[in-house]
């Protein structure tokens, strides 16, 4: 225990900060609160810095992606529909695009993973490049809405629990685990708002 209590002493204050903002961003997202955006972005500056650190070299990339993507993400969720012709509305992702998103993340997998054993730094190549794929589908499908984007977190998250339990970053270890009940927490809130809208629309054209 006094290992233990040693070792969250010693963590530095980036990754608790890292923690803190992505909980606050993945509870805001299930919520829908476009404000989640601006505390993705903090936590993935944040993530761009621990990753390079402990060398994981995709997971590190993936962030620096994301600070983009979460940019694109809050600019979408505030368009009003005047703007956009439609809103973005919590649904379900459309049965062409699964199976390009599914292509897409094997594509990722063996491409980054290749790229990073080639290195020959970096760790568990093709685990970080799988999970990073699946988390870069779960950004994308996270600004469109699409309920799917949380079992893509679920799987990456997993993933990335794994590795730094490994390596006892006690704070994204917390952070991960915390990731994973807010996913499923998302998953099942939007699932019901997307059945409740479905039982209005059918009792508005009966």
């Amino acid at each position: 225990m006094d290992d233990f209590v040693a070792q969250l002493r010693a963590i530095s204050l980036i990754d608790w900060f890292a923690m803190l903002t992505g909980i606050v961003g993945v509870y805001l997202s299930v919520k829908e609160k476009t404000l989640a955006w601006m505390f993705f972005i903090l936590c993935y500056v944040s993530y761009i810095y621990i990753s390079f650190r402990e060398g994981y070299y995709a997971f590190g990339g993936m962030n620096i992606v994301f600070v983009g993507v979460a940019g694109y993400g809050w600019y979408k969720w505030t368009q009003p529909p005047s703007e956009t012709g439609d809103e973005v509305q919590v649904s379900h992702m459309p049965a062409k695009r699964r199976w390009q998103v599914a292509l897409a993340i094997a594509a990722g997998t063996l491409g980054i993973g290749w790229l990073l054993a080639s290195t020959g730094e970096a760790r568990l190549p093709y685990f970080d490049a799988f999970a990073t794929s699946c988390a870069f589908a779960a950004q994308w499908a996270l600004s469109r809405k699409h309920i799917e984007n949380w079992l893509f977190w679920i799987i990456s998250d997993l993933v990335y629990l794994v590795f730094f339990f490994n390596d006892r970053i006690w704070p994204s270890v917390l952070l991960f685990t915390v990731f994973i009940i807010l996913a499923l927490q998302g998953w099942m809130e939007w699932k019901a708002k997307i059945a409740a809208r479905a039982s209005h629309s059918a009792q508005t054209d009966a």
